[in-house]
């Protein structure tokens, strides 16, 4: 059996721009199917609507249909996993960093970290309106990273009709209302932890956050805002320099993982079912220089490291919660997102 996949990339090095790649479920080997060109397509996301599925991708550029900041584009898949252009549109922010597809496939959210805005399309049969923006406020205590907000993800915290969008510059996650985009609560990290990307238990009440600046898992309650834990994701003692990048949970939910750039690694925890506490099981290597984004297959048993700096993706089994080395990578310039279909 065989599944696919997208690679985001930047364009840097030779990159086509969106590649689609094959995966075999017994072996986990990839190869290349094609590729399309797309300009710096940093995030990718699948939605469905109306029996057709779509790619949506940020274009974290610096300068989109002559005006400065990025662009969001819009794709319908075909056959075999064919993309065809639907629609670009400026997200009148700077770099754009990532895509959340609303919960209907009429929405999609997109977040400009350059200047902590959030653009909002209307999408029709996966067209992309003109873009409303929501614009955070604040800063954080680190001056190098945190001058002024600076969003980095948006994610749908399941069925409750929010929206989490996580900002890095002021160390908030901010909840809002799908219906009219009213604020709905917030979660504060400690101050300077620079919080990044977030997952949501599909099965209970728990939610954890990846933090850039402070290499750090927080878990916490959505709905009261409790926080359960800090847990690190680097080795103790640990001297040099490192940032976090992604955060994902295991299919069955019993592991989360969260990648170090830097340190060059993905740090591998049991989830604790009852409390949303985690242990940490393991810090294992990526194989790679600067490990930006990694996914886990649909089944549990491969997990694919994008290693940006060293043009590869890596191909670990998945053994007991843990990845082991298979020996085996695909060559992809500047990988920066994976997702699979």
């Amino acid at each position: 059996m065989k599944y696919q996949a997208y690679i985001g990339t930047y364009s840097v090095r030779g990159s086509r721009g969106i590649y689609l790649i094959e995966a075999d479920s017994g072996t986990g080997a990839l190869k290349i199917l094609d590729a399309w060109q797309a300009e710096s397509p940093s995030y990718l996301a699948i939605s469905e609507a109306g029996g057709k599925k779509f790619l949506y991708a940020a274009l974290e550029c610096k300068e989109f249909e002559n005006s400065p900041g990025g662009g969001a584009a819009s794709f319908v898949i075909g056959s075999g996993g064919s993309l065809t252009k639907l629609s670009a549109r400026p997200t009148k922010g700077r770099s754009p960093c990532h895509v959340c597809p609303g919960p209907d496939g009429k929405k999609l959210f997109v977040a400009n970290y350059g200047d902590g805005t959030l653009s909002i399309f209307n999408v029709e049969n996966g067209k992309l309106s003109e873009a409303s923006v929501i614009a955070h406020s604040g800063q954080g205590p680190n001056q190098a990273r945190q001058k002024g907000p600076h969003v980095h993800c948006a994610q749908l915290e399941p069925g409750t009709g929010r929206l989490c969008v996580i900002d890095l510059g002021i160390d908030q996650a901010v909840f809002y209302n799908l219906k009219d985009m009213s604020r709905s609560g917030s979660f504060a990290t400690d101050g300077g932890a620079g919080p990044r990307h977030v997952v949501f238990s599909k099965h209970s009440p728990f939610a954890w956050l990846v933090c850039e600046l402070s290499s750090q898992v927080y878990a916490f309650e959505p709905k009261s805002g409790k926080r359960i834990g800090v847990y690190s994701t680097l080795p103790s003692g640990f001297k040099g320099e490192s940032s976090c990048a992604a955060i994902k949970l295991s299919p069955d939910e019993k592991n989360l993982y969260a990648s170090n750039r830097g340190h060059d690694s993905i740090a591998c925890y049991d989830i604790d079912r009852k409390t949303g506490a985690l242990s940490l099981r393991a810090i294992c290597p990526t194989g790679g220089k600067n490990p930006r984004d990694f996914a886990i297959s649909p089944d549990g048993a491969f997990l694919y490291a994008a290693n940006q700096d060293s043009d590869n993706i890596k191909v670990f089994k998945l053994e007991k919660g843990l990845p082991v080395e298979t020996g085996q990578s695909l060559d992809i310039p500047a990988p920066v997102c994976v997702v699979i279909s």
